[in-house]
């Protein structure tokens, strides 16, 4: 069964998704840092380098940064309508982009753009894919481009005209109230709840605020009979084991089936992640052994990417295997166990020395980033020098 967790109290807003009990992906936002991913804000420019980067003041600490179109031009002073695609990490400020996108469940809709009808790449079926771009382009009219998501499969067209007249009603009355709205103010906010997270395949979706629940009845009718308001006597993330499955997710080490085990360490440039064979002797020769291994390691560290939401560029150590075909397959299984994550990660291949890298598109900070700060002794290394 697959269930979605959404807990709020005491000003922090956590949302655990969970395959038979088990976490596969949490989100945490605290009230005065939570995440401004498609938020978009009335944005002040402050700075436009010859490189064409502008900074951009949105109400945050650090100026925000945008890379400018080579058609697009900006001066300083002036205010814009800007949506934020990365939150602002370390000294890095925000992302933000001047291309304001209105998601649905089962639709993006991009403003001022030429018209053009996209469809998810996960959406393999040529019948489904033809007849969905046949609806959008019955509906979608000149100076918006949309993208139909995976959720849009099987929906009638009468609920899709619904949602893309929803998105250019809401597009619409934000392009025009940024025409008159002062600086740093917030014309849209995003929620993911609605728009990411309320997928087909849930089961059961159970919340502790009655407020958010009528959000969800609102803007999800189909999901009515699936919404249940926690009032159970323990805590709705104790109930379920999240609160222990989210400690263990923090640990460096993730101990595999068969004895073998994978550590993260998250450094400056990238994350990097290393299988070991441990314990694990195995029953055949050694290189069914390794196979056996790494296999495993593939599963996990897919898993533990979505859960730790690990971003930027990730090296997988994996144990070295000489034969070919063992290396083509092991890609194979990795890649398909990338693609069950709702956050896109792209393999772009394994290196002589058996070394797999990968991308991932970073939305908002780890769950590392969320939960613990740097050790004051050593400044996050680890290391405190001998006495």
């Amino acid at each position: 069964m697959k269930r979605l967790l959404i807990d709020h109290q005491d000003k922090v807003l956590r949302i655990a998704r969970l395959a038979d009990r088990k976490l596969t992906e949490i989100i945490i936002d605290h009230d005065k840092s939570g995440s401004l991913v498609g938020h978009i804000i009335n944005g002040v420019v402050k700075n436009i380098l010859p490189s064409r980067f502008a900074f951009i003041d949105i109400g945050q600490e650090k100026n925000a940064f945008m890379n400018l179109p080579d058609h697009f031009t900006l001066k300083t002073g002036q205010y814009i309508a800007v949506q934020v695609r990365k939150d602002a990490t370390g000294d890095k400020g925000a992302n933000v982009s001047e291309v304001l996108q209105f998601k649905g469940r089962m639709a993006i809709i991009y403003h001022g753009q030429v018209r053009e009808i996209g469809v998810s790449q996960k959406i393999s079926d040529p019948a489904e894919r033809k007849r969905l771009k046949k609806i959008a382009a019955k509906f979608l009219p000149t100076g918006y481009s949309v993208v139909l998501r995976t959720q849009s499969i099987g929906a009638s067209e009468e609920t899709i005209k619904e949602e893309l007249d929803h998105l250019i009603t809401l597009c619409d009355a934000t392009v025009q109230s940024a025409q008159y709205a002062p600086a740093l103010k917030v014309l849209y906010r995003d929620n993911p709840i609605l728009t990411d997270l309320l997928t087909n395949d849930l089961d059961e979706i159970i919340l502790t605020d009655n407020d958010m629940l009528s959000q969800v009845k609102s803007a999800a009718p189909a999901f009515e009979n699936r919404l249940r308001l926690w009032d159970g006597e323990t805590g709705l993330f104790d109930a379920f084991d999240v609160e222990r499955q989210l400690l263990k997710a923090l640990q460096r080490k993730v101990w595999l089936p068969c004895g073998g085990f994978v550590t993260f360490d998250p450094v400056e440039a990238c994350v990097v992640v290393d299988v070991n064979t441990g314990k694990f002797m195995g029953k055949k020769n050694y290189q069914a052994t390794v196979l056996k291994a790494n296999l495993e390691a593939a599963q996990i560290i897919a898993e533990q990417i979505a859960l730790r939401n690990l971003s930027g560029m990730i090296i997988v150590d994996f144990i070295d295997m000489p034969d070919e075909a063992d290396k083509e397959k092991l890609l194979t299984v990795f890649g398909r166990a990338l693609k069950k994550d709702r956050i896109p990660a792209d393999i772009v291949g394994m290196t002589s020395l058996g070394l797999v890298q990968l991308t991932r598109r970073k939305q908002r900070e780890s769950l590392d980033q969320l939960m613990q700060q740097p050790c004051p002794h050593c400044n996050g290394t680890g290391r405190v020098l001998k006495s």
